[in-house]
Formats: C-alpha cells, structure tokens, sequence
C-alpha cells in the first residue's frame, strides 16, 4: 500500500505482534511517525525489538496504551493519523472456549478500532489484517497444500469451534 502523506502518522494496533512489526519496520524505513498501540507499553521487554528497529530506521514510534475490549481505548492513538493498520488480535492455544476467549474478542476489537476510526476525522482508510488461521488449521494442511505452499486464494475449511 502506498501511503501519500508521509508527514501523517501511522497508527498499527497489537504492534508487538509479528506481522505488526514487519509493518513498523517498512513504515519506520519510510522515516514514517509509528502510533504503536499495545496493551502495556512500559513492558519494556514486549516492545524492546520495536525500540531497536526505531533507533536504525529514520522514522520514529510513540507507544499508547490500548484495549481491544475497552470502548474508545484507541482514541489518543488514532488522533491525527489518516492510516489504521489494524493487527491486533488474541492469539493464544492456551484457551478454554475458543468463541469466548479467541473469537469474541477478535470482533469485539476490530468493532472498536472500526467504530473509533469512524470517529476520528483524520483516518482515511483502515487496514485489518486476517490470522493465519483464515487460511489453514494445522501443519497438514500446508503438506496437503498443491505445491506444499499456501497462498491467499486457500481458506480454513476443516477448523471449527470444536477442533
């Protein structure tokens, strides 16, 4: 995605994430001003690798605080930026119920990243990545991919709430 105005900060929800931190990084080499929103930014240990690609790379990052379930948790982030990259998600395997401790949640916060941006006059497009999981279950899946690779056009037929 080609970004026009390069003086706009960028914000990316759930930033320690590994696909947010290759965001950060080309953003960071565009010089670009990073809005990293994560659940606590004083663990200095979570967004440790974040601070070192910001002090190689010409752009610069600001942390905010930010809640997937809380309402409006994302406003101080978002404030001035025209761009959303919106990433964050639960992803864990240690669950109990997965509607309620994985896909509930996933909703719930993209509801309010979408609902927040609606809010802020200055977004103008937002963008919400997808997990892995969209495209496959299990390990099984890539070796029964054609060409043991999968791709985007591969969508997640055998996983359910149950498996």
């Amino acid at each position: 995605m080609t970004i026009t105005d390069k003086t706009k900060p960028v914000l990316v929800t759930g930033a320690t994430g590994y696909v947010a931190a290759w965001i950060v990084k080309g953003l960071l080499e565009e010089g670009m001003t990073v809005h990293a929103a994560v659940r606590n930014p004083q663990d200095k240990k979570k967004i440790e690798h974040l601070d070192k690609l910001a002090e190689a790379l010409p752009g610069s990052i600001q942390y905010f605080k930010s809640d997937l379930l809380e309402e409006g948790s994302y406003a101080d982030a978002m404030e001035g930026c025209e761009v959303v990259f919106h990433t964050a998600s639960p992803f864990t395997f240690n669950f109990k119920d997965a509607q309620k401790d994985l896909i509930d949640p996933a909703v719930k916060g993209t509801a309010n990243v979408l609902e927040q941006a609606n809010k802020t006059a200055s977004v103008k497009r937002v963008v919400v990545t997808s997990s892995c999981a969209a495209i496959y279950n299990d390990a099984i899946d890539t070796v029964n991919a054609p060409g043991k690779k999968l791709t985007e056009s591969m969508w997640n037929k055998t996983a359910s709430l149950t498996y």
